[in-house]
């Protein structure tokens, strides 16, 4: 089991909002923008969508239909309810994309069934699901 680092949680401690802010000043000093560390952030982010058994709780659509397709969900996890356990229907596996704000969960034809959105910038952090097909 893996987790979803919780970056809103992140910035509530004075010495990880220092770093941030010494991150984007290092980054300007070395030619890139003082937004790298965001998208670096957003990047992160993708990665443990794609290397997590979580999934966002917030589903656009009807849960039913998730279960129906063989979702199995858990609570809500406490410590960041805004993603909860959740195990795949057999042969369905997770995909990134181009893009670091979506995600996608295909079936076992390589088709994607469900577009995962999780925006990891603290400021504006945001995570929700729905069924593509």
């Amino acid at each position: 089991m893996s987790w979803i680092r919780n970056t809103r949680k992140d910035m509530e401690d004075p010495a990880a909002k220092m770093g941030f802010l010494l991150e984007a000043e290092a980054s300007v000093r070395r030619g890139g923008k003082a937004t790298d560390p965001i998208l670096q952030m957003e990047a992160d982010g993708q990665r443990q969508i794609l290397n997590s058994d979580r999934l966002p709780t917030r589903i656009m659509g009807d849960r039913g239909k998730f279960e129906a397709l063989g979702f199995q969900f858990g609570d809500p996890d406490p410590d960041d309810p805004m993603f909860m356990p959740a195990t795949l229907p057999a042969g369905w596996k997770r995909e990134g994309s181009e893009h670091a704000m979506w995600s996608y969960l295909v079936d076992e034809t390589g088709t994607q069934r469900v577009a995962i959105f999780y925006k990891a910038a603290f400021y504006d952090r945001d995570a929700f699901m729905r069924l593509e097909q």
